[in-house]
C-alpha cells in the first residue's frame, strides 16, 4: 500500500511536468524514510494542458524530496519539498494544425485522466487485498491513506518562471517573470496551528499557505537569456515587488448540501505585506501586445481546422 500510494503522490503532483520520472523502483528508499529526485528537466510540454499558445524552452528541477513519517503515519504529515524550479517558456512555434497530433493529444490526456484515477484505486484496492477480506481493516487502511493525502505538506524553494519573446515585437523583445523565495501549504486546526488532522473528526479542513518574496517583474527591450541560473534579480524592472503574504483556507468536505447559500464552500482570508506596484510605459505597451496575441489565439484556435497550411501570398 505504501509504495502504490508514494508512487501516485509522485506522478499526480510531478509526473505530469517532469521527463523521465521512474516510481516503479520505491521500496529502498521508502525503507529509509525519503524519497529524492534530482536534476529532474522539465517536459516540453509542460504547459500544454493550459492551452495557450506558450511552451517550455528550457527548465528543470533540482530537487525533489517526499519524506514519509514511517513510525507515524497516522499523525504526523508528508512532506513534498521542491527547490530550485527554474523555467523560460516563449512563444508556440508549430501554430499549424495537425488533426492526428491533435486526436493524439486529446487521448493522451484522457488516459492520463484514467491512470491517475487507477492508480489511486489501487492503492486501495491493495488496502483490501492486504486486509483478508476483513472490513474494518480495509476502513482503517483506506481512512488512513485518505488523511496522509489531506495532511500532505508542500514545501516549494527558489522558484523563477519566465517569458521570453522577441518574435512578437522584434523590435523591443521582452521578457516577464515571477520570482518566489519561498511557498508552504500545511494542514492545521481551528485555530490555525500546524497539525496532523483527521477527517473522520471535522467537516472543515484547514489550510495554511505562506508565501515570502513574491514577485512579478517586466524588462522590456532585453537580450534573451535562456539561461535563469546566472539572473541577476536586482537588475529586473518589478512591476510587483517582492512581497511576503499569509492565506488561510478552510475548506467544508462536508457531503451533505450547504444548508445556507451565504455559506461557502471555500473560503480565503488572505494577509498581505505592504505592496508596490508600478507599470512604465514600454511595459504597459509589452504586456498589452501580449494580452492581444492571447486574444487572437482564442479567435484562430475556433477555426484552425480550415487554416491554411501556407500562407496566401506563397500561392
Amino acid at each position: 500500500m505504501l509504495e502504490g500510494l508514494a508512487a501516485w503522490v509522485l506522478n499526480t503532483y510531478v509526473g505530469e511536468y517532469v521527463e523521465n520520472l521512474n516510481t516503479a523502483q520505491l521500496s529502498i528508499a521508502l525503507l529509509q524514510g525519503a524519497v529524492e529526485l534530482e536534476n529532474l528537466p522539465l517536459k516540453k510540454d509542460a504547459l500544454k494542458s493550459l492551452d495557450i499558445p506558450i511552451e517550455v524552452k528550457s527548465g528543470f528541477i533540482g530537487k525533489i524530496t517526499l519524506q514519509i513519517p514511517l513510525r507515524r503515519l497516522r499523525s504526523e504529515p508528508w512532506v513534498i519539498s521542491i527547490e530550485k524550479l527554474y523555467l523560460v517558456a516563449g512563444p508556440l512555434t508549430n501554430l499549424q494544425y495537425d488533426e492526428g497530433k491533435e486526436k493524439q493529444t486529446e487521448q493522451e490526456q484522457k488516459q492520463a485522466m484514467l491512470d491517475a484515477l487507477e492508480a489511486k484505486w489501487k492503492v486501495f484496492q491493495g488496502v483490501q487485498a492486504d486486509a483478508a477480506s476483513s472490513s474494518s481493516w480495509f476502513s482503517y487502511g483506506a481512512s488512513m491513506a485518505t488523511n496522509i493525502l489531506e495532511n500532505i505538506q508542500l514545501k516549494v524553494k527558489d522558484v523563477h518562471l519566465r517569458y521570453e519573446d522577441d518574435k512578437m515585437n522584434p523590435a523591443c523583445p521582452f521578457a516577464c517573470g515571477a520570482i518566489i523565495k519561498n511557498l508552504s501549504v500545511q494542514s492545521t486546526n481551528s485555530s490555525w496551528t500546524p497539525t496532523f488532522v483527521s477527517h473522520q473528526e471535522t467537516d472543515k479542513m484547514f489550510k495554511l499557505v505562506d508565501l515570502t518574496d513574491f514577485g512579478v517583474y517586466c524588462d522590456a527591450n532585453v537580450t534573451m537569456m535562456g539561461d535563469l541560473s546566472h539572473s541577476d534579480l536586482s537588475d529586473h524592472e518589478y512591476i510587483l515587488r517582492p512581497i511576503t503574504a499569509q492565506g488561510k483556507v478552510t475548506r467544508n468536505t462536508s457531503a451533505l448540501p450547504l444548508r445556507s447559500a451565504s455559506t461557502p464552500r471555500i473560503s480565503l482570508e488572505l494577509t498581505l505585506s505592504d505592496m508596490s506596484v508600478m507599470l512604465a510605459t514600454d511595459q504597459y505597451q509589452s504586456l498589452n501586445l501580449w494580452q492581444r496575441e492571447f486574444s487572437r489565439h482564442g479567435r484562430r484556435r475556433k477555426f484552425r481546422q480550415g487554416r491554411p497550411a501556407c500562407s496566401v501570398l506563397s500561392r
